[in-house]
């Protein structure tokens, strides 16, 4: 009787483990995290699409599982695609309103999406959360930045020096803030804290060079500037600070020099091809200016200065058309500056388009009243186009504005 009571427990007991082995919640949990390891591995080799592929599938099988919405969400940051990357981490929200770290990710993707206000409103979720968690104050003292809330960042960082959080970085960023608020004296002290923790920080190092920069001291900038790079020799943007310097100090060869370092460690920087472009025009290298216009545009291609600074290349060396593609794209880009419309006219009048021309400067005028280029600019395409009574009275409005070119303009075409 004993023999069969253990005989009939055991056959119970294995009945037991195959009902859980063939459990298909677990079943499904496995796969779930089989796709989302598969997803990763994906992300880790840049298989971009197979990487979404695979959390697809992962949150296809389980949409509770907030860990699947947020892996996608991060392969969508990493694709610049913001507005799905937050959809992603509303959902994660609303399955797990309580993680600290799903507010603190969000937040980072809406400040990339320029949505600074949400960003905020994001983090200060996550330290109510968790108000003990300084790494989450460290990071609103960057939001407060972004969005020129000096006076909050500063209690901040004064908060988490008091708590000895990485005091060093801390004084660095106090330093950065004074600057934007001008106040100088501030910055070098919260410069001197820093170097007084760490005497070999490249980054205070560039930061004394920037304030230098600042007060127009530019053989004490580059001496700061060559500082950090010798502590840092990778150190790409020191290498970009000193060449503004350089230039600055008439230096132009040696700015291009320290331009043609910080390209050779990073490719992706527009504002050093834009900067080693104007070095170039000066030189009157407009080949190589126009190359890193071009070069700077493709790695933005809504960078508006640039091609604003492209065009007038274009229209220098003749090239018309192409000038007027540019001219195009920036009115486009940002059809509320006056100066792009301005632009634009000028390169219809050199086609003779005058009616086009008289069009964008009147564009011009319409966002500045007071832009006394623009009325000047008019003039000559009224004139051109046997319309004198009209171009007269504008170059009368360009002289009332203190417009030098006016004045000659108005006796050659207007008979006084």
């Amino acid at each position: 009787m004993k023999n069969n009571c253990i005989a009939l427990l055991a056959l119970l007991l294995s009945f037991s483990s195959v009902a859980q082995n063939n459990n298909p919640f677990i079943g499904v949990q496995h796969e779930v995290r089989r796709q989302l390891e598969r997803g990763d591995v994906f992300m880790r080799r840049g298989i971009y699409e197979e990487a979404e592929m695979a959390y697809t599938n992962a949150i296809e099988l389980d949409n509770t599982f907030a860990d699947s919405y947020m892996k996608r969400a991060n392969l969508y940051r990493a694709l610049s695609r913001y507005q799905e990357s937050i959809r992603d981490y509303n959902r994660a929200i609303a399955l797990n309103p309580f993680s600290e770290y799903i507010y603190d990710r969000r937040s980072k993707i809406k400040m990339l999406a320029m949505d600074y206000k949400g960003a905020l409103i994001d983090l200060n979720k996550a330290i109510s959360l968790q108000p003990e968690n300084l790494e989450l104050i460290d990071h609103r003292v960057e939001e407060f930045i972004a969005i020129g809330a000096y006076e909050q960042a500063l209690s901040d960082i004064d908060t988490l020096i008091k708590y000895n959080y990485r005091k060093e970085n801390e004084f660095e960023k106090a330093a950065v803030i004074f600057m934007l608020m001008e106040n100088y004296p501030k910055c070098s002290v919260a410069i001197d804290s820093a170097l007084a923790i760490n005497p070999n920080s490249s980054i205070a190092f560039d930061l004394m060079g920037l304030l230098e920069l600042q007060l127009k001291n530019y053989d004490q900038a580059i001496t700061a500037f060559t500082r950090a790079i010798e502590i840092n020799p990778d150190f790409a943007i020191a290498y970009y600070n000193r060449a503004v310097a350089k230039r600055y100090n008439g230096n132009s060869e040696g700015a291009v020099e320290d331009l043609n370092a910080s390209i050779r460690m990073n490719q992706s920087s527009k504002n050093v091809f834009f900067t080693r472009a104007l070095i170039r025009k000066e030189l009157g290298d407009l080949e190589g200016a126009l190359k890193d216009y071009e070069k700077a545009v493709m790695v933005d291609t809504s960078y508006t200065d640039a091609l604003y600074n492209r065009a007038f290349i274009h229209k220098f060396m003749g090239n018309y058309s192409n000038a007027m593609r540019d001219a195009e794209l920036i009115v486009k880009a940002k059809p509320n500056t006056e100066e792009y419309w301005n632009l634009k006219g000028n390169v219809h009048t050199l086609f003779g388009d005058y009616q086009q021309a008289i069009e964008s400067y009147s564009n011009a005028i319409r966002l500045n009243y007071d832009y006394a280029e623009a009325y000047y600019n008019r003039g000559l395409a009224y004139v051109m186009s046997q319309n004198p009574i009209p171009g007269c009275s504008d170059f009368q409005q360009s002289m009332n504005l203190d417009f030098g070119k006016a004045e000659l303009a108005y006796r050659n075409f207007c008979g006084r």
